[in-house]
């Protein structure tokens, strides 16, 4: 790293972002998550990545720990942030379903992540009503990464 401050060119707002993004950590989908966010949600959402991404939202899907953690989150935003839509955000090989569900196959993997995928988005709209849900899954499609609604 130089000495010299590294400035960013974009401005700073003192509003507080409308929406929340729930998705997971792996790096290598970053990239694409935040092209996908700045284009679609908003350029300033509030990001909450976790291995596993929405599957934090329920113990059954993660643990009671996680699933704690993400409320204690989710509560600090609706109290100090203007939310209006929760969007979750799922990807396509998660390592936290490999190590969670080892005996079930690719296909199997990502029924069970689509289930829990739905599952969060209706713990979401259950505890936040006011709140629009949306489910994506980012996958592969021709060579680059697609997002494609879950419903």
């Amino acid at each position: 790293m130089t000495e010299e401050l590294f400035r960013a060119q974009r401005p700073w707002s003192a509003k507080r972002p409308s929406k929340l993004v729930v998705c997971c950590s792996d790096g290598r989908w970053h990239g694409q998550i935040q092209e996908f966010v700045a284009k679609e949600v908003d350029h300033r959402s509030d990001m909450f990545a976790v291995p596993g991404g929405p599957a934090v939202i329920d113990a059954m899907s993660s643990s009671y720990e996680e699933s704690k953690i993400f409320d204690n989150g989710m509560h600090l935003f609706v109290q100090y942030h203007n939310l209006d839509s929760v969007w979750l955000i799922s990807h396509h090989d998660c390592a936290f379903y490999r190590v969670r569900y080892p005996d079930l196959d690719d296909t199997q993997r990502l029924t069970r992540q689509r289930e829990d995928l739905l599952r969060a988005a209706r713990l979401v709209k259950a505890r936040y009503p006011e709140f629009e849900v949306k489910c994506m899954h980012a996958t592969f499609h021709e060579g680059m990464v697609a997002f494609e609604p879950v419903e």
